[in-house]
């Protein structure tokens, strides 16, 4: 009966293991990080890659390499999915950042987390870590100094006459200044147009630049994002121009009078341009399209309502009379 008991008792802790391992490895995944170059001088640049293959319809993601890696800045950052010369239902994925430093010593780039999904399905990961040796240019035993030679003559003019020059021109400056004030005061600034008319005239100069047809989606976004949330923080006083993606998604919430669907997607609009924009990767056409509409969208939506604009002229002839 004994015996019984423990065959039955190895067989569900053999059975348990099993699944732990099947569900650990839901699928493959191999992960490989290394540089072009393992020994640089103070100031060379070089290749930091991590390579990534998995499911060709997994979304792995790895941590962008804006600013810092450990004791190296980033010069540059790329992220590319291969799928060709791969085998048949995998990818491979490459992210490949340009580093250098200007400090000496034994470096490791820091072991960086790899998180792949497929489905329901997540494998969590991390690189190895890599080793970068950097020199200085000199041994610091270097004895030998320069001949000395002859005094030259000093061509410069005296001490006196450089101090009569700078006052000459800080004077000049000054009189500059007073002219050019006494001649534009008059005129004055430029009227700002309401934040509606000034968004649709910013959304027309965004089209004519032809950035999409040229490939640059990074500015394209990036004058989009700032079109659409300088007209929100305009017309619904709302302080969200410099926001983070996570500041954002805060302030948003609280927007008095923007719709719920608008709220959403303008956070989701800094989340899927956000690669686009500081890690030069890239999006379908239609989608560049879709955002292009949203705009449009937003502003016609949006607009304020002519009892609306009259009620903020009188509110302003109020506070001027003040």
């Amino acid at each position: 009966m004994s015996r019984f008991t423990s065959l039955k008792s190895f067989q569900f802790f053999f059975s348990l293991a099993l699944l732990l391992v099947v569900s650990a490895n839901a699928f493959d995944l191999t992960v490989k990080a290394n540089v072009d170059n393992a020994q640089v001088f103070i100031g060379d640049k070089f290749n930091y890659e991590i390579q990534v293959t998995a499911p060709e319809n997994a979304i792995v993601d790895l941590p962008s390499f804006v600013g810092n890696l450990g004791s190296f800045e980033v010069k540059e950052m790329k992220n590319e999915k291969i799928t060709e010369g791969m085998p048949k239902g995998t990818a491979k994925f490459t992210w490949l950042a340009t580093l250098n430093t200007f400090v000496s010593g034994d470096f490791l780039i820091a072991p960086q987390e790899v998180n792949a999904v497929v489905g329901t399905d997540t494998v969590k990961t991390h690189t190895d870590p890599v080793a970068v040796k950097v020199s200085n240019r000199t041994t610091g035993e270097e004895t030998d100094i320069l001949e000395v030679e002859d005094p030259l003559s000093d061509p410069r003019l005296p001490q006196w006459l450089y101090i009569l020059f700078a006052v000459l021109g800080v004077a000049l400056l000054v009189f500059l200044g007073w002219f050019l004030h006494k001649k534009f005061a008059k005129r004055g600034e430029a009227p700002q147009l309401p934040p509606y008319e000034e968004a649709v005239l910013a959304l027309k100069n965004l089209r004519n630049k032809n950035y999409l047809a040229e490939g640059n989606q990074g500015d394209y976004f990036m004058s989009l994002g700032f079109i659409t949330r300088r007209y929100i923080e305009r017309r619904f006083e709302v302080d969200i121009l410099d926001a983070t993606v996570a500041e954002l998604k805060k302030r948003m919430a609280h927007v008095a009078g923007l719709p719920q669907a608008y709220k959403e997607s303008v956070v989701t609009l800094a989340v899927e341009t956000e690669p686009v924009k500081f890690a030069k990767m890239k999006l379908e056409g239609e989608r560049c399209t879709f955002w292009m509409e949203w705009a449009d969208r937003l502003l016609e939506d949006t607009k304020p309502m002519p009892e609306e604009e009259k009620e903020k002229k009188e509110a302003a002839k109020a506070t001027a009379k003040k």
